[in-house]
């Protein structure tokens, strides 16, 4: 039988996961990873493994900055719940602007999730994504950033 209470509280703790990568709410992160989180990313352009809540929030602090603007919107995932663990599949879809390195990326990419429940609370244990799709192309000179997710 599916247990829908546990998929609901993942998928609102993914929702969180996506806003607070977007705004860099380091608080907010810390509260939704386990200590020994581990991450995985791999694009074209990059691909990299990390271990421990320090290093994950060392990375989404540096990654995610006043001119390094995201926006990370999640659908259609696959959850299965295996008692006290679950693992997620998880579409992504995401719009990346670096005003350093002026580029402006878009892509789509699968997140891989595993869960743990720890105290009546789910927490991401590990997550991750391989990337589908990948454009990258200069910042056009009439871009005009009117609003800014990090302050």
């Amino acid at each position: 039988m599916l247990d829908l209470e546990a998929i609901e509280l993942i998928k609102q703790l993914k929702g969180r996961y996506f806003r607070a990568i977007d705004t860099c709410n380091l608080e907010l992160l810390q509260g939704m990873l386990t200590p020994d989180i581990k991450l995985a990313f791999k694009s074209p352009a990059y691909e990299f493994h990390l271990e421990g809540i320090d290093k994950a929030l060392d990375f989404y602090k540096t990654s995610f900055t006043k001119t390094r603007l995201a926006m990370h919107n999640g659908h259609t995932p696959e959850i299965e719940v295996m008692g006290e663990e679950a693992t997620a599949l998880w579409y992504l879809n995401y719009v990346f602007i670096n005003l350093e390195e002026k580029t402006h990326m878009h892509g789509g990419a699968i997140y891989e999730d595993r869960y743990v429940k720890r105290d009546g609370r789910w927490w991401i244990a590990e997550t991750g994504y391989k990337t589908l799709l990948e454009t990258v192309e200069p910042l056009s000179e009439q871009l005009q950033i009117t609003s800014k997710p990090i302050n």
